[in-house]
């Protein structure tokens, strides 16, 4: 989700012929990836869709208006078990003899940031997997910062970073939505729910995703955001995930509908919903 020159920069997925296609919309037109890449401001980060090797995907416009794209796989093993991500298709490993995988990037001053997480290797009837034990936060150089986990925390995994050049803010997946201030856990419900981005403006912090009323991990979430913690909601039987903030305006890509094969492509501007086209 983004905003530039007063044009609203949209991108997303649909599964479609039994794979992932990517999406994108400029002020609710379709467009192509060159037309909707050229528009957004450097400085820019989107995600689309997973490749062949079900890999996640992060592309990010640099200061300088050149593209680099990062791949991080989804709890694979490689044969000396090394953390690593892909950039630019190289591989980049972490100095470190422990089990785990990066699962996100965010920027700040054209610098990165990464997080992911610690695992354990497991066996079942698929055979080995690994899971997730121990977030944390890299910079792809010496900084390892281990994040703690909440009380009766389930973890799954995390799922987005922020730096604002003084804090950090790390997005898990738990049994609840939360996320990390540096490495202070902040939970923002305490029923069921996911947080997919977070951003600072003018010291606000946003934090964007869903809860689930009803407690359930399947079905009827209720698209919402977090402004310094305070709940703001946007829809029932919807789910959000970009966010972006345009002087007043909030801007909060999602999507309508109960379960995935439903789901239709929309944003919201200060809490009205924009249909976008198929």
């Amino acid at each position: 989700m983004n905003v530039n020159n007063n044009k609203v920069l949209v991108s997303g997925y649909v599964y479609t012929d039994n794979q992932w296609k990517a999406e994108y919309w400029v002020d609710s037109t379709n467009v192509d990836a060159v037309t909707y890449t050229s528009s957004l401001a450097n400085g820019s980060i989107y995600n689309i869709p997973v490749d062949e090797l079900s890999r996640k995907i992060s592309v990010y416009k640099t200061l300088n208006g050149n593209q680099d794209i990062y791949k991080f796989d989804q709890g694979s093993l490689i044969d000396d078990g090394s953390v690593f991500y892909y950039k630019n298709n190289n591989m980049i490993k972490m100095d470190t003899t422990a089990i785990g995988t990066v699962t996100s990037v965010g920027f700040f001053n054209n610098n990165p940031i990464f997080s992911g997480y610690f695992g354990e290797i497991t066996h079942n009837e698929a055979g080995e997997s690994l899971s997730p034990k121990t977030p944390f936060l890299w910079n792809g150089d010496s900084l390892l910062i281990h994040l703690p986990l909440p009380e009766d925390a389930t973890f799954q995994g995390i799922n987005c970073v922020y730096f604002d050049s003084e804090n950090y803010y790390t997005g898990g997946l738990m049994n609840v939505p939360m996320y990390w201030k540096n490495t202070t856990p902040i939970t923002l419900s305490n029923l069921y729910g996911e947080v997919h981005q977070i951003i600072v403006s003018e010291s606000d912090v946003y934090a964007v995703g869903f809860y689930n009323k009803s407690n359930s991990n399947s079905t009827g979430n209720t698209a919402c955001y977090w402004k310094n913690e305070e709940l703001f909601e946007l829809e029932d039987n919807a789910q959000a995930y970009g966010i972006f903030i345009d002087g007043d305006d909030v801007y909060i890509s999602g999507a309508t509908g109960n379960i995935p094969p439903q789901y239709k492509a929309c944003y919201w501007k200060n809490g009205v919903r924009v249909d976008l086209p198929d």
